[in-house]
């Protein structure tokens, strides 16, 4: 079975102590986007309804499509030594759908974000990492694919492999309240993307979604970091209805798994591993490139 890893969302932020700093670049941004004819759309709406702060955001568009989303903002910290409140200004920018299997859009959300990153690369601009989609794409259909944790989290409520849940092609690992799901260090999933996308040819996706409390916690070490979150999981091949009835009996039997249950259970012999070369490659190229590579 043919399978590989793939990168399908990515979030950037700039952060600047001057307001006027920031709006400088997103201007430059703004300006960045009308030059490739993109079309872009503003919305402001209030942090909270008793707040005074307002969340500004864009949406950009290619051909009705929207292909990348920026939102500002700031947020203060107050020292409790000084007592003085520093405030951030920042530019969010996600790019999503990055591989969707479709040729023509694939290209154009990558172009987008790799011209973006080679603007700021080439003008020294600081940009950091706080969303990142990690993905093990199987080119077999949803039924034959089996995605458990086995590392779990002791403050992480995680659902058993046989619960019943909302979608029939989407199986949630960790059991995570909708409205706190964006708060959560990290999350994952299994879906039929062939469902998804409407494609013609079978495909399940893994996702691993590393959220921006993964960031923060792990700014100094982001690719061992990586490693570590994809590693929780186990991803595995399980073509044969009798073998994936049994894996799930007694995934369900241990309440938390040692590596010897997992050898004695057999997950190795079914497992898909992500390829981390793909990961360190894509984030290399994403902070090093810059415009005359495009040319």
């Amino acid at each position: 079975m043919k399978y590989q890893t793939t990168i399908d969302t990515v979030t950037l932020q700039i952060d600047s102590i001057s307001e006027d700093t920031r709006n400088k670049i997103l201007q430059e941004i703004l300006n960045l986007y009308k030059t490739e004819n993109f079309h872009i759309l503003c919305e402001d709406y209030p942090i909270n309804k008793h707040s005074n702060f307002f969340v500004r955001e864009y949406r950009v568009y290619a051909n009705n499509i929207v292909i990348a989303s920026i939102s500002t903002g700031s947020f203060s910290v107050k020292n409790n030594i000084t007592d003085f409140a520093r405030t951030t200004y920042y530019i969010s920018l996600k790019f999503a759908g990055l591989m969707r299997y479709n040729l023509i859009l694939d290209k154009l959300y990558n172009d987008i974000l790799f011209k973006t990153c080679a603007y700021f690369n080439s003008r020294n601009i600081t940009y950091k990492l706080t969303g990142l989609d990690v993905c093990i794409d199987m080119h077999t259909k949803f039924e034959n694919v089996l995605a458990l944790c086995t590392k779990k989290s002791p403050k992480t409520l995680y659902w058993t492999s046989a619960e019943e849940q909302f979608y029939d092609t989407t199986h949630y690992i960790e059991n995570i309240p909708k409205h706190k799901s964006n708060q959560a260090v990290q999350r994952a999933y299994l879906y039929d993307k062939r469902v998804k996308e409407n494609l013609s040819f079978d495909l399940t996706r893994f996702e691993v979604k590393l959220q921006p409390k993964f960031f923060n916690k792990n700014r100094e070490s982001i690719i061992s970091s990586i490693i570590k979150a994809l590693e929780k999981y186990h991803v595995m091949y399980v073509p044969k209805k009798k073998d994936k009835e049994y894996l799930m009996q007694q995934y369900d039997n241990y309440p938390a798994l040692r590596q010897r249950d997992i050898k004695r259970i057999k997950f190795e012999d079914y497992r898909c591993y992500a390829d981390i070369s793909v990961i360190v490659g894509f984030m290399n190229n994403l902070f090093t490139i810059r415009e005359e590579a495009l040319m």
